[in-house]
C-alpha cells in the first residue's frame, strides 16, 4: 500500500518527467533545424523553411541539466490506435505514465486503481498493453498477472511491470510468471519509451 511518502515521491518524478519530456521536444525541434540547413545548403534554389518554434514551459530555475538520447515517434497515428491499461493505485504515478506517453500519439490510456479492477478492465477492453504496479490495495500484482495469463483473451497481451521492487528474485519471479518486462521505480523514460515502442512499431518514413 502507498504511503504519503511515496505519493511525495511520485509527485517529484512527474514534475522531472515534464521537464525531461520538454527537454526532449526541444532536442527535436532543434535536430529538425539542423537537417534543414543541411538540405538548404545542398539544395541552393529552394527556399528556407522556418520551423515553428516549439510552446514555451515554464520549468523551475533547479531544473538539473543533461543531454538526452532520445527517439521521437516517426508518425501520428489516428487517436485510439494503441490501447494501454495501467494498473497502478497511485494517482500520482498514473500522471506520470500519463504525461511520458503524450509524445506517444493515438494512445487510448486508461486506469484501474486496484487490482480486481484491472483484471475486470482487462476482459472488458481487450488492452494491447498492460503495465502493472505490484504493491496494490488488494491483491499483489502476481495475482493480477495470474489471471491475465489464465484469460484466454488476454493470455497474450504483453504486461510491463513497473514497481519499485527491484530485488533479482522478484524480477526474475515476474518474468517466470510472463512479464514481458520489468522496470523498476524511478525508472528512465526513454528505456521505457523504447520497451513501448517495441510492442508498438512505429511505421517507416519514406
Amino acid at each position: 500500500m502507498k504511503t504519503p511518502d511515496n505519493d511525495e515521491s511520485a509527485q517529484q518524478a512527474l514534475r522531472l518527467a515534464q521537464l525531461e519530456i520538454k527537454m526532449l521536444r526541444e532536442q527535436l525541434y532543434k535536430s529538425m533545424q539542423e537537417a534543414q540547413a543541411a538540405r538548404a545548403g545542398a539544395d541552393k534554389t529552394a527556399a528556407p523553411v522556418v520551423p515553428k518554434a516549439p510552446p514555451q514551459t515554464p520549468v523551475a530555475a533547479t531544473a538539473p541539466s543533461r543531454v538526452i538520447d532520445f527517439q521521437p515517434a516517426t508518425a501520428p497515428v489516428s487517436s485510439g490506435d494503441r490501447r494501454v491499461l495501467c494498473v497502478e493505485d497511485s494517482a500520482a504515478n498514473f500522471q506520470l505514465i500519463e504525461s511520458i506517453l503524450s509524445d506517444r500519439p493515438g494512445t487510448d490510456l486508461v486506469w484501474a486503481d486496484s487490482g480486481k479492477k484491472g483484471v475486470e478492465m482487462a476482459k472488458a477492453k481487450s488492452p494491447e498493453l498492460v503495465l502493472l504496479d505490484l504493491d496494490l490495495p488488494d491483491m499483489h500484482g502476481s495475482e493480477v498477472l495470474g489471471h491475465l495469463r489464465a484469460e484466454p483473451a488476454t493470455a497474450e497481451t504483453p504486461v510491463i511491470v513497473i514497481s519499485a521492487d527491484a530485488t533479482p528474485s522478484q524480477i526474475e519471479r515476474m518474468l517466470a510468471a510472463g512479464a514481458r518486462d520489468y522496470i523498476t521505480k524511478p525508472f528512465e523514460i526513454r528505456r521505457f519509451l523504447l520497451m513501448f515502442d517495441e510492442i508498438f512499431p512505429q511505421p517507416a518514413t519514406g
